[in-house]
């Protein structure tokens, strides 16, 4: 896949033509992710593929932003073991199957769950493991638009939703989402090319997020790579590690794609890059 490309463009889809997905597709994006991306490879995480029979009527006032269920004509399940670090897992594994979903023509989006037992119970599923995402899937019905949810800088809690045109116009400058050795010390954008890294901060600012928020800040110093998440009363816990999981992600794949192969370690490294209160480092890597 050309991720540059697909990450540049790909957006999460609201509305849906009633058209079914050909099975060919399904069965590509089922192969895809059966061999697809793990954070942590050891956690067991499995996909059903559910139509909109099965589950749009009864997950109504009961899943989606606000209870608002997404009508779609296919949804993905996923059930995952409850180990450390699983909903980061989900996230990363998962948005890499909508990023070959879009390279398929096919849109997605993530439906907020509240209650996976009981969404598993509304829907009959059977399993110990956790109901760790939900997300819609199908055939765009809104060409070229993306729904963009800006929240306040000072009042987290109020989001106002606008349509445009792209998914690049209206994210945070690479400037102002990397600190070069320390917390408030800006980066370079032609020190971070000199190392190779522009465009993956590049392309990890365009990393969705809940309520679009933007809440990633990174430091690079000297070959590390400190990933910190902002704090949100009003994001859940759950939502935050999704939003972790998902920006691990995109810096790792243009990374590969263009370096070497990194791993992402969960935790703080041994130095003190003075963070912040309202932000907590999540994770580092060697660049």
């Amino acid at each position: 896949m050309d991720y540059k490309d697909i990450i540049s463009k790909i957006k999460s889809v609201r509305n849906y033509k009633e058209d079914v997905v050909s099975p060919e597709i399904l069965q590509e994006l089922k192969a895809y992710y059966e061999k697809g991306k793990r954070l942590i490879g050891e956690i067991q995480l499995e996909a059903i593929l559910k139509s909109k029979d099965e589950v749009y009527e009864n997950l109504r006032n009961m899943a989606g932003y606000n209870d608002m269920m997404i009508e779609a004509p296919h949804y993905l399940l996923f059930l995952s073991e409850d180990k450390e670090h699983y909903i980061e897992n989900t996230g990363y594994a998962v948005q890499d199957v909508m990023l070959k979903a879009f390279g398929l023509g096919v849109g997605s989006c993530w439906i907020t769950i509240h209650d996976g037992e009981a969404i598993k119970e509304r829907l009959g599923i059977g399993s110990d493991k956790k109901l760790s995402a939900l997300i819609a899937l199908g055939y765009d019905d809104n060409k070229n638009k993306v729904l963009y949810e800006n929240v306040s800088e000072y009042n987290p809690s109020h989001a106002e939703v606008e349509i445009v045109e792209d998914n690049v116009s209206e994210r945070m400058r690479v400037r102002d989402l990397v600190y070069l050795n320390k917390w408030g010390e800006d980066a370079d954008p032609e020190e971070l090319a000199r190392v190779g890294l522009l465009d993956a901060f590049f392309y990890a600012r365009l990393a969705p997020s809940t309520k679009n928020r933007q809440p990633w800040r990174f430091v690079y110093d000297n070959g590390m790579v400190v990933l910190a998440l902002r704090k949100d009363e009003n994001i859940n816990e759950y939502e935050q590690k999704v939003d972790t999981g998902i920006a691990m992600l995109y810096f790792k794949l243009i990374v590969d794609s263009t370096l070497f192969n990194l791993e992402w370690k969960f935790g703080k490294p041994d130095k003190n890059y003075a963070v912040p209160s309202d932000y907590e480092i999540v994770a580092h890597c060697i660049s």
